[in-house]
């Protein structure tokens, strides 16, 4: 996955997987839009990037030790099949489909 080269390429102090390899979490949120999002996303803000992000289906943790962290349940560390399954929503007006 991107995040898996991101890390590779030294930026797990900006963006890394929880240690439970189930969610990721923005350490570093200046520094992402600035030094990884123009490598590896299309967006140049990060309200766009986390509205992709909510489209994707993944969820905001605001509660426990992730907390701030973005899980989905296709999304796992060393399972990149698994993103397959994952569906981008599409949006018409104000309703998500």
């Amino acid at each position: 996955t991107a995040l898996d080269l991101i890390e590779e390429e030294g930026h797990s102090d900006i963006i890394s997987w929880q240690p439970h390899g189930r969610a990721i979490l923005i350490h570093d949120q200046s520094r992402f839009v600035s030094t990884v999002m123009p490598v590896y996303f299309r967006q140049s803000k990060i309200s766009s990037f986390q509205r992709q992000l909510n489209l994707y289906g993944f969820q905001r943790i605001t509660k426990s030790i992730d907390k701030g962290a973005y899980w989905h349940e296709n999304f796992l560390r060393g399972m990149p099949h698994l993103c397959l399954r994952m569906k981008r929503h599409r949006v018409k007006g104000n309703r998500v489909r």
